[in-house]
């Protein structure tokens, strides 16, 4: 008879320890295959990856491969022959921001549609289908998310650019002049909209051109038709602003007596500025013939109302706390001021009335005589309340 082999307990020991080792491996494997599927799945990561996807697509020009159906609006503005293809290329494959969110209209968990933008103007709608659904360990359940489609959503066009220049400024995207339909928006002071039909005044405008494809080519003129960098354009530093009238005696060019037309208006609208017709032609030296500050005197001075102003006497010392302060000149032609008097009046019955005027002043350098002289002057245009009269 052989002889019997003997029992190795140490042998099947380390056997049965090294496949204890390799099942804890294996399951290890698996719990982390596991959470790594789990977290790919969260939504918001699958999103992030359809996003990553696109990038590495647009690297390699290949973007509408993964395009469904195309909807996005031209520009007049754009260059002939570029294609959205090319546009979604170049855009994806750039350093620009790419952000998501849920469509408004999406109501369906199962099957949500998300909004992709590009630098904050939506570009696409990603579809997805979360209807395979897997649970694991028996802990963690979850949608096994795929892309139903992918189509091209942009009203905007892949790109929409605001440029805000001086009113006098001219502004090309591709060689083509935009116009006041691409206007969306002006600062224009309504203190200077009257004045601006005797002067030129440039205030700040916002172009807006929506629907180009490729990054334009951008051309800024200025008014003498010299070509401006967009970085360099700030209307404010076209305007010089001063608090004091010394200040601003530098750069107004034969500047008017500017308190002896406020004291004048402030005795005109009382009934109390000497001259014939109330005085009014003692004050329309100061104004621009004809125009709407023109025009509101004379019917001040020629309507009954002006004889109901109350009886009354102006006081020994007629004005005090007089100023003119905060100065804001435009151009060589154009500023406007502060100005703040108290009127000091008696009422018939013996009651003293003060009556306070805080105006922004509006002046022009104009020449409104009929003559071929050239000979302007200041002219008052218009004024705008800060404090109502009383």
């Amino acid at each position: 008879m052989g002889k019997k082999r003997k029992f190795s307990f140490k042998k099947t020991l380390r056997v049965y320890i090294v496949f204890l080792i390799l099942l804890t491996i294996l399951a290890t494997i698996y719990v982390i295959n596991t959470l790594k599927t789990y977290e790919k799945n969260q939504i918001e990561n699958y999103i992030q990856g359809v996003i990553n996807d696109l990038q590495e697509m647009a690297k390699k020009n290949k973007i509408q491969k993964k395009i469904n159906h195309i909807n996005a609006k031209k520009s007049e503005f754009e260059q002939d022959g570029v294609s959205i293809e090319e546009g979604l290329n170049e855009l994806f494959k750039s350093n620009n921001e790419i952000t998501y969110k849920l469509n408004k209209d999406s109501k369906d968990e199962i099957k949500p549609v998300y909004d992709i933008y590009v630098n904050n103007n939506k570009i696409l709608e990603v579809a997805l289908d979360g209807t395979d659904i897997e649970t694991k360990l028996s802990l963690l359940t979850y949608s096994k998310w795929k892309t139903n489609s992918i189509d091209v959503e942009a009203e905007n066009g892949l790109l929409d650019y605001e440029i805000s220049i001086p009113s006098n400024y001219k502004v090309y995207i591709n060689n083509k002049q935009l116009t006041e339909d691409q206007i969306s928006s002006s600062n224009e002071d309504k203190g200077l909209i009257e004045i601006s039909k005797y002067v030129e005044i440039p205030y700040l405008v916002k172009y807006e051109v929506k629907g180009l494809i490729r990054k334009p080519v951008i051309k800024i003129v200025d008014s003498n038709g010299k070509e401006k960098k967009s970085e360099d354009i700030k209307l404010e530093n076209n305007i010089k602003e001063y608090k004091t009238i010394s200040e601003a005696r530098q750069d107004i060019n034969n500047i008017p007596n500017i308190m002896e037309i406020a004291e004048n208006w402030s005795l005109f609208l009382s009934n109390d500025l000497k001259g014939s017709t109330h005085g009014f032609y003692t004050i329309n030296k100061y104004l621009i013939k004809d125009s709407e500050l023109y025009k509101y005197a004379y019917k001040w001075a020629t309507n009954v109302d002006i004889t109901f102003i109350s009886n009354h006497t102006l006081k020994d010392q007629a004005f005090t706390n007089e100023e003119v302060s905060n100065f804001k000149i435009y151009n060589e032609n154009a500023f406007s001021c502060e100005v703040y008097l108290d009127k000091n009046m008696r009422l018939s019955r013996g009651t003293e009335l003060t009556d306070t005027m805080h105006e922004k002043m509006f002046f022009a350098y104009y020449d409104d005589t009929d003559d071929s002289k050239d000979n302007p002057t200041w002219k008052l245009v218009n004024m705008q309340s800060i404090t109502k009269n009383k």
